[in-house]
């Protein structure tokens, strides 16, 4: 066949991908749930909801509810239109906690991701499994792992002899001896990767199938309910083109092999074209489409009868359009499908490249050996080795340039920010194969550089032992790449985790204790709803107290009527308490309270604000509204007030301040570092750690306004929970600054319309304040 023909044939393999990529995700990643992770409701929900970040297969996904010992509570699963949530039925459970368990399989990629959360009913749930994906199974990695060292050694050294071997072999041919048994080396080395990449392509299919399968495999094999997978999923589309080119590459390498394998890979490429036109494999089996099978069948063996009576060549390029197909089995199986023609054609270009320098190289150190490497050379072998070892060289760079420009495309892609290399399992495993492949690329720019300048070396008698440690290193380290590559094929891309800058740890810090010297540093990472790491460090006179202590968190959900949740933190040497859990699934407005409890003391106490996840967006609550109105109107007429303020940025800096405020133009303050001020109308008296005081003159005399600033043109103000404050009962009461540059959550008394606690979150500012003594008997006057 011609070289245009030839083209045209990798053209159509390539458009069959294309056509068959929609612009969606990659991986079934649970994006939210009703109810939330986490969460303790008062009484049994009729269903669970959960929602996915990309289409399911309606068959082949499920989710099920079970109490705490294990029994199933929920009915038949439904799958809402759009196919990106399921519906659970919950069949009464009255109390106590359930663990939400899902296994999806994504329509976009064909991917497998599972997970489980726990909620409560009438009673708080103290931390459970994250509902995020759970991790690779270590049996579909080992498998995924054999099917791509195999793969890539088979395609390997079929790249190896169209582009390599045979060009050189025309040019300088080598002894009858050295051809035989190069090509008998190359020939075991196909059979042996192509039985393993069958039975790895096997075993993987099968444990997939085992794992979103209730019945046993044989049972459902009987019972039919394999087909759907096979037939309608890409990850049975992509298991039966890797089968089918696998199967086509075991074929001998005679004229009867080549002609039945370019018959063969005429007819899967018609069926594939149907199935890509069609959208499913399986509607091709109907009466419907019998007439496009005949028709591709008929064309298919016309085409072999036609090949077989002209005696065509030795159709080298049919194995390798074969095992070019064979890796496209992989990108329709990728985390690059579905996300457009640009990134499905960089997955299968960068696989290409990766299999001609890995499997490649096999194949070159099995030719060197077979042309009586270690032995006495021929004056034929000699040049013919040489050219062989440049020629190789040159493929190898080519390799290497597509293999970094479409990597680092596929980080574009796939990695949203440099923080999630670290903070995501794809990201960690992405970073191994960067180092791997970097010591890859050293290990061939040794031979390269050192070893293909001296190719008589090559065929010296004795065995040059660098030469054999660096590509054994070579081809050792690319299998090392191939197992993390497997382990990326099944872990979902940092890109669909949703990592943000609100995922870097949210440090805040706060002042306790009589003395105001007891500093409290709480971290939560990622800051996000849902399962989430609490650090608290408690220091002492600047450095990290020793003394015996335990920590507890209060965690109050300032939007919804849920009972606090207090949690104990695991102590450490120095000040340091940790544990992790999922209390904070609901999104919204929180209420930290950092608890330091200590043998024969008052508990000391910091409360923090926190605001997780996005704003509702709801329209402002008439009632929130006027109940703010009156704050404003009562604050506005207090006689005098103290207020403790503490402002923190999120980053580990706080501060502490102490007001006394008598309008309309007296303040007191001191400040957790030392500094203090008295202020009357224009005159300011200030002083730092007790030492002498200092007196200015302000430019404007000092006007309280006292909490109007912060309740002034509220937006979007709505209800929270109820409390209780001193002797009254109280309402929480949320609402944005005009514009949204702040958010506020305040506690104002139902009765008084007392202001008595207000929290604030800002871009880099955290503030709770509290008023107390209000209208208490307060004297400011000039030191």
């Amino acid at each position: 066949m011609r070289f245009p023909l030839r083209l045209a044939a990798v053209s159509v393999a390539a458009a069959l991908l294309l056509t068959a990529a929609a612009p969606v995700g990659a991986h079934g990643i649970l994006e939210r749930s009703e109810p939330p992770a986490g969460v303790s409701l008062q009484s049994s929900p009729s269903r669970v909801i959960l929602w996915f970040s990309e289409p399911l297969d309606p068959i082949l996904s499920s989710a099920s509810v079970s109490d705490a010992q294990g029994r199933k509570v929920s009915g038949r699963v439904m799958v809402a239109s759009g196919r990106r949530s399921l519906i659970v039925p919950v069949e009464g459970p009255r109390k106590g906690l359930f663990t939400v368990t899902w296994q999806v399989l994504s329509a976009a990629d064909g991917h497998v991701t599972r997970g489980a959360f726990l909620f409560g009913i009438g009673q708080p749930v103290p931390g459970g499994p994250t509902p995020q994906a759970a991790p690779p199974d270590p049996l579909s990695v080992a498998a995924r792992w054999g099917a791509f060292l195999a793969a890539i050694l088979l395609a390997g050294s079929v790249f190896f002899q169209l582009l390599v071997l045979h060009p050189v072999a025309r040019k300088l041919p080598p002894s009858p001896d050295a051809d035989d048994r190069t090509a008998a080396r190359l020939r075991r080395l196909q059979t042996a990767a192509g039985m393993t990449f069958l039975v790895a392509v096997v075993g993987e299919f099968l444990l997939t199938a085992g794992s979103l399968i209730e019945p046993p495999l044989f049972e459902a094999l009987r019972r039919g309910l394999l087909w759907p997978l096979i037939f309608s999923t890409k990850t049975g589309w992509s298991a039966l083109l890797r089968v089918a080119m696998g199967v086509l590459l075991l074929l001998p390498a005679g004229r009867r092999g080549r002609l039945v394998q370019s018959t063969g890979l005429l007819l899967i490429t018609g069926l594939a074209g149907l199935a890509t036109a069609y959208r499913d494999l399986a509607t091709l089996a109907s009466p419907t489409h019998t007439l496009h099978l005949v028709a591709v069948a008929g064309i298919s063996l016309g085409y072999g009868l036609v090949s077989a009576i002209r005696r065509p060549p030795q159709l080298d390029w049919v194995p390798s359009v074969a095992a070019a197909t064979l890796l496209a089995g992989f990108t329709i199986n990728s985390h690059a499908f579905g996300r457009g023609p640009a990134a499905v054609i960089a997955d299968w270009t960068h696989l290409l490249a990766a299999a001609l320098w890995i499997g490649g190289l096999a194949s070159l150190f099995l030719v060197t050996r077979a042309h009586r490497f270690g032995g006495p050379p021929t004056p034929v072998e000699t040049p013919f080795i040489s050219a062989l070892v440049a020629r190789w060289s040159r493929a190898v760079g080519i390799s290497l340039g597509v293999l970094v420009v479409t990597g680092f495309y596929g980080i574009l892609l796939h990695i949203p920010a440099v923080s999630a290399f670290t903070q995501t399992a794809y990201g960690r495993a992405l970073g191994v194969k960067l180092l791997l492949v970097a010591a890859l690329a050293g290990l061939g720019a040794l031979n390269h550089f050192v070893f293909r300048p001296y190719p008589a070396a090559l065929v010296r008698t004795r065995p040059p032992l660098r030469f054999v440690r660096a590509v054994a290193g070579e081809i050792g380290l690319g299998a090392v790449v191939l197992l993390v590559v497997a382990v990326l094929t099944i872990t979902p891309p940092a890109n669909v985790v949703s990592i943000s800058a609100a995922r870097q740890p949210l440090r805040l810090t706060g002042i306790a204790g009589a003395s105001g010297r007891i500093e409290i540093r709480f971290s939560l990472t990622p800051a996000q709803p849902g399962w989430n790491t609490y650090e608290v460090e408690v220091a002492s006179g600047g450095g990290f107290s020793s003394e015996p202590a335990r920590v507890l968190l209060r965690l109050t959900h300032l939007e919804t009527p849920l009972t606090p949740v207090l949690v104990r933190l695991s102590g450490s040497e120095g000040g340091r308490f940790a544990t992790s859990g999922g209390e904070l699934a609901l999104p919204g407005w929180w209420e930290v309270d950092v608890i330091l409890r200590r043998a024969g003391q008052p508990d000391d106490v910091v409360t923090f604000p926190l605001r997780l996840g996005t704003a509702s967006g709801r329209p402002p609550e008439p009632t929130a509204v006027a109940l703010l109105e009156r704050a404003r109107r009562t604050a506005g007429s207090f006689r005098s007030w103290r207020q403790n303020e503490q402002i923190t940025d999120g980053k580990g800096g706080g501060v502490l301040a102490v007001f006394d405020l008598q309008p309309p133009d007296r303040m007191r303050y001191r400040t957790s570092s030392g500094q203090e001020a008295i202020i009357v109308g224009t005159r300011r008296f200030v002083r730092s750690d007790s030492g002498p005081w200092g007196a200015d003159t302000l430019p404007d005399p000092l006007k309280l306004d006292g909490l109007d600033q912060y309740l002034r043109d509220p937006e979007g103000a709505r209800m929270g929970r109820t409390d209780s404050c001193d002797n009254e009962p109280c309402q929480i009461v949320l609402w944005q600054a005009p514009g949204g540059s702040a958010a506020f959550a305040g506690l104002i008394g139902t009765r008084s319309g007392w202001v008595y606690r207000l929290l604030m979150v800002a871009p880099a500012h955290f503030m709770t304040l509290r008023v107390y003594d209000i209208n208490a008997p307060i004297h400011i006057t000039p030191p």
